[in-house]
């Protein structure tokens, strides 16, 4: 029997049990909708990484404070950074372009008139804006005789701007750091979020000197940016300065380090492994759901081949043979899961489109040609695998049997 004639009768019996069809494609519905969502996800995502490490700093080397693999802010109760270990890695490690260093505090409160938040106070040098590659949007960066005279001038972040003044342009304000007046000089450039989502944009820039002996009242710091001359050596930077570390603070074999060395690279690496975990256990979950899917499309059509005995005995005394009813239910199958597949890719689609508007931006999401692919192969693939089982058993249903009823 011709290819056509069978795609035409599977056609005729799925039209003649629709809500027993819809049933068969729900499950697969569900699990292509899911891995289309977590396809479009994830690639938005990716994307939203790589710029925030690409906001990070692409020649960028960052010591933290504190030992620990994960990357955060420093602990305010660690002190195992000095101005005198900044020094030494300027001295000796090659390849640096510019260094700033920085006590910081996070969450502090920040007053301007009746408006307050909470926010990052960041104590840098003059070479903060050439570490970072930062420039200013207004105003400027304080200069070597602020930070000489402890001078309390501060440049504020976009968020801040906002969050204090609303359209008010800031410069010549004061506003109030942990009780003390500061004068705002600057305003930073909008940067974006952090490779570990945090909203660079949230922070003041006051002189280290003024926040080491007019605010905080410390002598330590808390993390020691570097900038690389050549962004293809901040692996050997990265290693070059930890080793150094190792040795100043007198760490032996065995015992772990008071500081974290950063770079780019590791940066990028530590966030596409947390994306990829999340990402495989989503896929664990659209998985799941296109099994389900397929046990019952397959306990359906098994049920489906008992209810048309009569219809399968009457081909085969009509001439069908075993492999023409065989592919009647296989395609029959492949074809339910086929429309279900077609249907999960545009509600996927669809959901993947109104996420980052939900989400306010905080989930992005980026369509491709991938889902419509992965789908296609996964629900034909599904349901050839569902049907073999009722193809087999219809095919060697006995005619006179099947005739009887």
């Amino acid at each position: 029997m011709k290819q056509t004639k069978t795609v035409k009768l599977a056609l005729r019996a799925i039209g003649m049990n629709k809500m027993r069809a819809f049933l068969m494609m729900l499950g697969v519905i569900i699990g292509i909708t899911t891995l289309t969502v977590i396809v479009s996800v994830g690639k938005g995502a990716s994307a939203k990484v790589m710029k925030s490490v690409q906001n990070f700093g692409a020649n960028a080397v960052v010591v933290f404070a504190g030992g620990g693999k994960i990357t955060g802010p420093p602990d305010e109760k660690v002190n195992t950074l000095t101005m005198e270990d900044a020094q030494a890695i300027l001295q000796e490690v090659k390849g640096v372009r510019s260094m700033d260093t920085a006590l910081i505090r996070v969450g502090r409160t920040v007053k301007y008139e009746e408006n307050n938040t909470n926010t990052v106070i960041y104590g840098g040098t003059v070479n903060y804006g050439d570490a970072w590659e930062w420039s200013t949007e207004s105003g400027d960066y304080f200069t070597e005789e602020d930070v000489a005279s402890m001078a309390r001038v501060a440049v504020v972040g976009k968020t801040v701007v906002n969050e204090l003044y609303g359209s008010i342009d800031p410069i010549g304000t004061n506003i109030k750091i942990e009780n003390v007046n500061f004068k705002v000089i600057g305003v930073l450039a909008p940067r974006g979020t952090s490779p570990m989502g945090m909203d660079m944009d949230s922070r003041i820039v006051i002189p280290y000197t003024t926040a080491s002996r007019r605010v905080f009242n410390t002598p330590y710091v808390s993390l020691i940016r570097l900038a690389a001359v050549d962004p293809n050596q901040v692996e050997k930077m990265e290693g070059d300065v930890a080793a150094l570390l190792k040795e100043r603070h007198h760490i032996q074999a065995g015992f772990p380090d008071d500081y974290r060395v950063r770079g780019a690279s590791s940066i990028s690496k530590m966030a596409k492994g947390m994306m990829g975990t999340l990402n495989l256990f989503l896929g664990l979950v659209s998985l799941i759901s296109l099994v389900v899917g397929g046990i019952v499309v397959m306990n359906i059509m098994l049920i489906s081949v008992g209810e048309r005995v009569n219809e399968i005995g009457l081909r085969r005394a009509v001439g069908a043979r075993k492999k023409d009813i065989r592919n009647q239910f296989l395609i029959e199958s492949a074809l339910i899961t086929l429309m279900g597949g077609i249907v999960g890719v545009i509600v996927g689609l669809v959901v993947a489109v109104l996420l980052p508007i939900m989400s306010k931006g905080k989930m992005p999401a980026m369509l491709s040609w991938e889902p419509f692919v992965l789908g296609f192969i996964f629900s034909v693939l599904v349901g050839i695998l569902a049907g073999i089982q009722p193809a087999k058993k219809a095919a060697e249903m006995d005619p006179v049997i099947a005739l009887k009823g």
